[in-house]
């Protein structure tokens, strides 16, 4: 995740550099040995044995001791805390060699740094703002390497406000250097961040509300919209805590604002999901025949209709065992749909009462799973494939339950919906034709490999299903 910005310092190298460390230590050592020999000598091995000597012994604390505290610490190599300690020790180290070795007075230098201080932060403005604003952004821990964050203010020096998203890479003394989405890289000085408005876009719990706006025709009821609207959203991974929501937000243009809620993980999660739910809603609100409003007025919408192929019907009571003389009935209270990739057709705990069959396409029952690739976010596991002729959300048709598994389009889906009460009146004429129905559930329980809680379970179901359809 992150890129050391320094060169690459070679093995041979650091041999060498280390090789003459000790030449030079083993010099200053046979010098001051003999320093009746070469009197005038002494100060100047004194002050490069002392030199050398400071240096090993900060080496050997920040190796020791300093790195091994900072290690987690994700910011720039060095790092901002190991950078200060050690300008501290070595700045401690210097004054120390040029008051011990050469006798200089520490008032006095301090005094006329002071005024060479000032002449060089007048000249350093910018540096130096920019040291110290890494320094507060460092401390504030507002945001670190990895994390996502959203900068609003005057980036560039002129007129208005500019937002600009990306992906923190480096953290150094001087800059933050950020990657957007696109794979640019773009460097903002410390003192631009630290005067705009920063908002990370992983923190604080990771969790982040997404919405989306649309303007439809007012039309009713407006609540038949909301639920397809809200159904199709389901398709979008999220936890069962924070499911997607639809809510009538405000008027515009003569038309009814719309507002479509998610919750995502991050910042790149949260983009797929704007696309995705850009895509459901135009092709929902399409099938539904209700026209988007925008500046050049409303959109013509084209609804497909699902033709039921001749037969359908037979193969359907024929899969759950029950009379083909229901045929009719069943038809007259069958609701044909279709799913588009990516689309909710039922979620988990939602109450529902009714069944549906493929009839074509492909399905998928999910569960959703939090990961790190390709990006941090929620995607949904796969727990079992559904194909043309398979059923599913017959456990909530039959006792009224909530749903208990969450369903997906993969591929462009046409599905039979089957009502409760599509089966109502058949039941009252033929109670009988119940212990089928307890079949299906038992068939249901061995496909999903769902556990058999009791011995009496087929009891338990059959009161369920006279209970729930009141025979």
């Amino acid at each position: 995740m992150f890129r050391d910005l320094r060169p690459p310092v070679s093995s041979i190298r650091r041999i060498v550099a280390f090789g003459l460390l000790l030449v030079l230590l083993g010099a200053c050592g046979w010098i001051l040995g003999f320093r009746h020999a070469h009197p005038e000598l002494i100060r100047p091995a004194k002050m490069v044995f002392a030199a050398l000597g400071s240096y090993l012994a900060i080496r050997i604390f920040t190796w020791i001791l300093l790195d091994p505290l900072l290690s987690d610490r994700q910011t720039a190599v060095p790092g901002f805390g190991r950078d200060l300690v050690v300008f501290a020790l070595y700045l401690g180290a210097a004054f120390l060699m040029l008051h011990k070795g050469l006798d200089v007075n520490l008032g006095a230098l301090l005094g006329t740094g002071a005024i060479a201080a000032a002449v060089v932060g007048l000249s350093l403005q910018e540096t130096l703002g920019n040291l110290f604003a890494g320094i507060s952004l460092h401390l504030d821990q507002a945001f670190r390497v990895g994390d996502w964050v959203e900068v609003t203010g005057n980036l560039r020096g002129g007129p208005g406000q500019e937002t600009f998203v990306g992906m923190v890479e480096t953290m150094t003394w001087r800059s933050v250097q950020l990657i957007t989405d696109n794979g640019d890289t773009t460097i903002f000085p410390n003192r631009i961040l630290a005067q705009a408005v920063v908002t990370n876009l992983y923190a604080p719990s990771g969790l982040h509300r997404r919405t989306l706006k649309v303007t439809v025709e007012p039309h009713g009821p407006m609540v038949n919209t909301l639920a397809a609207l809200e159904q199709a959203l389901g398709g979008l991974p999220h936890y069962p805590h924070h499911k997607p929501a639809v809510v009538t937000h405000s008027f515009d243009m003569g038309g009814v604002v719309l507002e479509l809620r998610w919750w995502a993980l991050g910042w790149r999660h949260g983009r797929a999901g704007n696309y995705q739910a850009v895509r459901l809603a135009q092709t929902v609100l399409n099938r539904l025949g209700i026209p988007l409003l925008g500046p050049h007025g409303a959109t013509t919408p084209h609804a497909i209709p699902v033709v039921l192929k001749e037969g359908a019907i037979g193969e359907i009571l024929k899969k759950i065992s029950l009379p083909q003389e229901w045929a009719q009935e069943l038809q007259a209270g069958m609701i044909l749909r279709r799913a588009a990739p990516g689309e909710g057709v039922i979620r988990a705990g939602d109450a529902g009462e009714s069944l549906f069959v493929v009839l074509s396409g492909q399905l998928q029952v999910v569960e959703v799973a939090e990961r790190t690739v390709p990006y941090t976010g929620l995607f949904w596991e796969v727990l079992g494939e559904l194909a043309p002729g398979d059923m599913f959300g017959e456990g909530s048709m039959l006792t009224g339950a909530p749903r208990n598994a969450t369903v997906v389009a993969v591929t462009p889906c046409e599905l039979a919906e089957l009502p409760k009460n599509a089966f109502e009146s058949g039941l009252h004429r033929n109670p009988d034709l119940v212990e089928r129905l307890v079949d299906l559930m038992e068939s249901r329980a061995l496909r999903l490999h769902e556990p058999v809680k009791a011995l009496n379970a087929r009891e338990q179901w059959l009161a369920e299903i006279k209970a729930w359809f009141r025979l």
